[in-house]
C-alpha cells in the first residue's frame, strides 16, 4: 500500500486541489480530491516521472499546465493527456522518455 505523496509532488497536488477548488466552487480541499476521483492518482505519478525525469522545474510547468486546463476547460484533463504533456516537458528540456515507461505509454 502506497502512502500519500510527499515533498514536491504533494505541494503540486495541493495547488492542484486549490484550483479545482476555485474553479468547481467547492467548499473544501477534502471535495476538490473527491471531485478529481481517479485522475488524481494519473496527476501524482505524472508529477512524480517528471520530477524524477526532468526536475523540479519541470514538474511544476505540468502542474502549471493541469491548473490552465482545469480553468480554461472546466473539466480535468485525462490521465493520457497529462502523460503526453509530462512526456513533452521533459523532451523539451532534453530528456528521454521511453515509450515503455509510464509517461511514454
Amino acid at each position: 500500500m502506497r502512502g500519500p505523496p510527499e515533498g514536491l509532488t504533494h505541494e503540486l497536488l495541493e495547488e492542484i486541489d486549490k484550483t479545482t477548488q476555485t474553479v468547481f466552487d467547492l467548499a473544501t480541499q477534502a471535495d476538490a480530491k473527491r471531485r478529481e476521483g481517479s485522475r488524481r492518482n494519473s496527476y501524482e505519478k505524472a508529477l512524480a516521472a517528471v520530477q524524477e525525469t526532468a526536475g523540479t522545474e519541470p514538474a511544476r510547468r505540468l502542474a502549471g499546465w493541469i491548473q490552465t486546463e482545469i480553468r480554461r476547460t472546466e473539466e480535468f484533463p485525462s490521465a493520457r493527456d497529462v502523460r503526453q504533456r509530462g512526456a513533452e516537458i521533459c523532451r523539451e528540456n532534453g530528456h528521454e522518455v521511453s515509450t515503455g515507461g509510464w509517461l511514454g505509454a
